[in-house]
């Protein structure tokens, strides 16, 4: 009669239970924009709040760029993570939305900045993406974009106001934020109302 197979060990119990419970926070905690019914909004960030842009970042050769070079252009801005689901997940609605024609002959940038400790993970994930943003990174935020969690996504007017930011993911290629970012960009003195919603990304 053969032996009866050996049961896993607690310990591999143990480690899926801590991996589950870790995954639950995580969730809980950095990517609190899944709210309002499965629906995240752009909120209105007071609008006239300056943006910073007196800090350094590097590309993705890891050579410096200061944040500076946007100024007077409308920035989509988005901070992500390699390691960050969310972010992931929300990549290819941004990916959409920047590559949309309408942009072509407006002072518009759609930035994506890393907050990974690493450049060669990012340039790793980036291989053979067709993306058109700019990717960055930072090793520290200024305290204006240091949101509660990521993904965070700040659309600043020309002048250099932050218009509407959202922490949390969301389908950024949503008609109604291809619409107000239009009105974003096309003005100069009145910031237009955000959009109530945009639907957030499928999982």
């Amino acid at each position: 009669m053969s032996e009866p197979l050996p049961s896993a060990p607690k310990t591999w119990w143990y480690l899926a239970i801590g991996f589950a419970v870790c995954w639950m926070l995580y969730l809980a905690l950095f990517a609190p924009g899944r709210r309002g019914g499965g629906r995240a909004l752009l909120e209105n960030s007071g609008m006239s709040e300056p943006a910073a842009y007196d800090w350094s970042l590097v590309d993705k050769d890891d050579k410096p760029v200061s944040f500076s070079r946007f100024k007077g252009k409308t920035l989509f801005l988005n901070l992500w993570a390699t390691w960050c689901g969310p972010c992931i997940g929300e990549m290819p609605s941004i990916a959409r939305l920047a590559r949309d024609p309408r942009w072509k002959d407006m002072n518009i940038e759609f930035v994506c900045v890393s907050i990974d400790s690493s450049t060669d993970v990012v340039r790793r994930f980036l291989d053979g993406k067709d993306w058109t943003m700019i990717f960055l990174r930072a090793a520290k935020l200024p305290p204006v974009f240091d949101s509660e969690g990521i993904p965070a996504t700040f659309l600043i007017a020309a002048d250099g106001r932050i218009a509407a930011s959202e922490v949390g993911a969301a389908d950024w290629s949503e008609p109604r934020v291809v619409a107000f970012l239009e009105k974003l960009a096309g003005s100069s003195s009145r910031a237009p109302r955000p959009p109530a919603a945009a639907v957030a990304t499928p999982q």
